[in-house]
């Protein structure tokens, strides 16, 4: 009913932060939409593959192999997150 209110850039990124949190199993964690992976030790190769499947989880899709490839920051998973969920 209210899927596209719950589409909006804001919404997405709430979830995602609890995903980061999750997965990156840091609670204090702060992201925004400029957060690159590069900002976040914690971000690495294997952390990126459980942030996507948290991710894939929440919103129940499945990213493609070269948008795994690709995503390297929040604004991407976020405007992913997006395309998929139109």
């Amino acid at each position: 009913m209210d899927g596209a209110s719950g589409n909006t850039q804001a919404s997405i990124l709430d979830r995602l932060q609890e995903i980061f949190r999750a997965e990156l199993d840091d609670d204090d964690l702060v992201i925004g939409m400029d957060t690159r992976q590069a900002d976040l030790k914690a971000w690495d190769s294997l952390a990126h593959i459980r942030l996507v499947s948290g991710v894939e989880s929440e919103f129940d899709f499945q990213f493609n192999l070269s948008e795994i490839e690709q995503i390297s920051s929040v604004r991407q998973f976020v405007d992913a997150i997006r395309e998929h969920l139109q």
